[in-house]
């Protein structure tokens, strides 16, 4: 049986490319349109603050859900960089970690797999192919983190080798975080 790969390597760029400038794009739209950005900045410091991005951050990594991490990045960048890219790494890695364990668990019961048979061949096939770099791809690129990391957890790959790809989350955010705070300084 051929399997393709999931993401042409083109495509992969692409769209890291195109997801990097879409949160550009609406970090620039929201100051240039002076929306007042500071006061959702300190509703949010107000309401949930590092604990309300750590919750996002960690749900949005650890179920499969049409969400990203990224979205946070308009309204938190000017928040304090190093305590904010240090609590978004750590709940995105142990979101993906959570999202692991619940699949490794959950991977044994009829109706999910039944449910997943289809994503299942993929995915071992992924895993079996590219090991940890799968895990480390999806967390340096859009490939939605969450998905390869139920899929790790389905085909029980390693714990330590899996914890060990997550690590990729962190440079990953921060050099997003930095690209976007560079761009803005670019345009003034």
């Amino acid at each position: 049986m051929t399997v393709r790969p999931v993401v042409e390597p083109w495509k992969l760029i692409v769209r890291s490319v195109v997801l990097l400038g879409l949160v550009f794009g609406a970090t620039v739209a929201v100051r240039l349109l002076d929306v007042p950005i500071e006061e959702f900045g300190r509703r949010a410091v107000a309401r949930g603050g590092l604990a309300g991005v750590f919750a996002f951050v960690f749900l949005v990594d650890t179920f499969v859900v049409p969400a990203s991490l990224d979205l946070l990045f308009p309204v938190t960048i000017d928040w304090p960089p190093v305590p904010l890219l240090l609590v978004m790494s750590v709940a995105s890695i142990l979101g993906g970690f959570a999202g692991y364990w619940i699949a490794r668990g959950f991977s044994r019961w009829r109706y999910v797999a039944r449910t997943v048979a289809a994503y299942r061949a993929r995915g071992e096939h992924i895993i079996e192919r590219y090991g940890i770099w799968a895990v480390v791809l999806a967390g340096l690129t859009p490939i939605p983190f969450s998905t390869v990391s139920w899929i790790a957890g389905m085909v029980r790959m390693p714990p330590g080798l899996y914890a060990l790809g997550a690590l990729s989350r962190a440079p990953r955010i921060v050099i997003y975080y930095l690209l976007i705070r560079a761009g803005l300084t670019l345009i003034g």
